[in-house]
């Protein structure tokens, strides 16, 4: 699963997981994806797990994150 982490606080490290890369979400800087590192408020950054990041190379667009680990900014 895709976790959201902004410039500052950088690739994410897990226990289980292991992110790759990154990718910009749909209208990066001004997107609702903000930071899931409490309290940034930052806009966030895509990060992706291996299996992720070849479904993105294939032009997949839609990816899941776990409950409560992003924030959304609402107009």
């Amino acid at each position: 699963m895709a976790l959201i982490r902004c410039n500052e606080h950088g690739q994410p490290s897990g226990r289980t997981r292991e992110y790759v890369r990154s990718v910009s979400p749909l209208g990066y800087p001004d997107t609702a994806a903000i930071c899931g590192s409490a309290p940034c408020r930052s806009p966030g950054r895509i990060w992706l797990e291996a299996k992720e990041s070849a479904a993105y190379d294939e032009g997949e667009r839609v990816f899941r994150v776990p409950n409560n680990a992003i924030k959304v900014r609402a107009e």
